[in-house]
């Protein structure tokens, strides 16, 4: 659930491909609350002087930023609007996580994945019993990978297959640093996704964003 603590300022857009600003309010010119639509959206309400005049009924996007970094864009709609106040209901189910800051927003994670191949100095050796991993964090550039037992190196290429709650996700990822306790036993391999596509990409991004609401519920 949002919080106006949480929020470090919200903007008010068009939600047209011009996405004109209407106006910039911080966490101090408004507030949240929930709203009486019956679901789980929440109405947020601007007071002040001046402030533009919008059709009731009109569609808006709202932009969050928060705290901690994150952008997230909610449609909304407006349901009261004088120059003293602005009333907007957010559809707080339709969060998007904008893309410039999502993309690299690292959450703690506890999956399971499977190397099937590891193509090194140009030779690719596909493995007959592909080894299981674990994923320890992620964001939507890479992952942090634990396996035991493995003669991983630096600039390795990986094809993985990450096992996701509802989907499996093919994935390359190139290792581009392993870490090492003090005694110089190797207990992980950050990585860097090399072939990510759109689709992928939002598989990535939502699974961020909902670790990061159910952190922010916490």
């Amino acid at each position: 659930m949002l919080s106006r603590e949480r929020i470090l300022k919200l903007e008010i857009l068009t939600p047209d491909e011009a996405h004109t600003k209407i106006l910039s309010a911080t966490n101090k010119q408004f507030s949240l609350q929930n709203s009486s639509t019956g679901r789980a959206d929440m109405l947020l309400i601007i007071k002040g002087r001046g402030l533009p005049e919008i059709d009731a009924g009109n569609d808006v996007d709202v932009i969050v930023h928060m705290k901690s970094g994150e952008r997230i864009r909610y449609p909304s709609y407006v349901t009261v609007s004088t120059e003293y106040q602005l009333n907007v209901v957010m559809k707080t189910d339709k969060p998007h996580m904008m893309q410039e800051r999502r993309r690299y927003y690292k959450v703690e994670a506890d999956i399971n994945c499977i190397i099937n191949s590891i193509e090194r100095n140009g030779s690719k050796i596909v493995l007959e019993n592909p080894a299981v991993a674990q994923i320890k964090d992620l964001n939507i550039g890479g992952i942090f990978l634990c396996i035991c037992g493995a003669d991983l190196q630096k600039s390795d290429l990986l094809m993985l297959t990450i096992l996701f709650e509802t989907k499996n996700v093919d994935i390359a990822a190139e290792i581009i640093r392993v870490q090492t306790n003090a005694a110089g036993d190797v207990t992980g391999y950050g990585c860097r996704f090399t072939n990510l596509t759109p689709t992928v990409e939002e598989t990535f991004a939502k699974y961020v964003f909902r670790v990061q609401l159910d952190n922010f519920k916490d």
